[in-house]
């Protein structure tokens, strides 16, 4: 089975149309959403209503839960909390149900998805995992693999012999051991911050045990200039096209 993983789209449709094109060139069986599909971007409604229409699971992203959570959403303030309010303000009645229906993790396939760390948080980053809490993770965790995103940087997390290995994820293949666990980080379809524009994603081919690491170009200039049009901070038009300018 080959499973297109994808996590961040953050509302930018044109980078989501983008990726599912390509998927649909790499004939992959299933597609699986890391949260944060909407935020950030001036198109979240268009983002989720196309996940609805194409039947795409989803696990709960922060952003997801701040918009259904009262006390979540206070937590927010600054340029994060403008782009809730303005998210919030665009979308639909059956938008924010579906929402309210992501669970916070999913176990398929013999791997694990969830937005930010394992088990259960849309909140921890990665990286703000010390090495002690990851070799206890891979001691706990049943599946071999588990997917995340919230960090907005592809990398590859295992172990040998007590140590701890990151390693980025650059386009192309990726030969996983049978005999290790992994943590991946899927990077971000709309919001990348690794100084690359282009949208990122990843296809697990299950048989092979391997990984297609997928960088594509599209049209990030009109997602930019989307993002100004509608008030939103000019840092994450940057993000998407850094010669954005005001």
């Amino acid at each position: 089975m080959r499973i297109a993983v994808i996590s961040d789209i953050h509302g930018n449709i044109e980078a989501f149309a983008t990726a599912l094109k390509d998927i649909e060139l790499q004939v992959v069986d299933k597609i699986i959403s890391l949260g944060d599909n909407i935020g950030y971007g001036a198109d979240s409604e268009a983002v989720v209503q196309q996940m609805i229409e194409r039947s795409i699971p989803s696990v709960l992203g922060n952003h997801e839960l701040a918009c259904i959570n009262e006390k979540v959403y206070k937590w927010y303030v600054g340029d994060v909390k403008r782009s809730l309010d303005y998210t919030l303000s665009k979308l639909s009645l059956s938008s924010v149900e579906y929402l309210k229906g992501l669970k916070v993790n999913l176990s398929q396939y013999l791997a694990f998805f969830v937005h930010g760390f394992w088990p259960d948080s849309v909140r921890h980053y990665l990286h703000q995992i010390s090495n002690f809490e990851l070799l206890h993770t891979f001691k706990q965790m049943k599946e071999s693999i588990c997917f995340l995103g919230h960090t907005h940087r592809l990398s590859l997390v295992s172990h040998t012999n007590g140590d701890i290995q990151v390693r980025p994820l650059n386009p192309g293949f990726v030969q996983l051991d049978k005999d290790k666990k992994y943590i991946i980080n899927v990077g971000s379809v709309g919001q990348p911050r690794d100084g690359d524009p282009r949208t990122k994603y990843v296809i697990w081919d299950t048989e092979k045990n391997c990984l297609h690491i997928r960088y594509l170009d599209y049209d990030n200039k009109t997602a930019a200039l989307k993002i100004v049009a509608a008030g939103l901070p000019l840092k994450y038009a940057q993000v998407v096209d850094q010669e954005i300018k005001l």
